[in-house]
Order: C-alpha cells, then structure tokens, then sequence
C-alpha cells in the first residue's frame, strides 16, 4: 500500500510500484485500498 505511482523512468528514487512490478506483486494506492474495503464517510 502506497501513496506513490508507476513511474517507469524514475532513475533516482526506488518507488515501490516500480519494485512490484517488477517481482510481479500486486500493489494498491490508498483510495484503492478504501474501495475494496467499501468504506464510506
């Protein structure tokens, strides 16, 4: 869970989107997060 994005050209920050799809790993940002969990406010 993450608050950053895929950035395939990122050179000088390790983002951890980048890694996950690297390794294959699935990944979510917040509000996707919020989402899945059907939360409301």
């Amino acid at each position: 869970m993450t608050h950053e994005q895929f950035e395939p050209n990122s050179k000088r920050r390790i983002l951890i989107p980048n890694v996950c799809r690297a390794f294959n790993v699935l990944y979510m940002d917040t509000f996707d997060m919020l989402r899945c969990l059907r939360v409301k406010f």
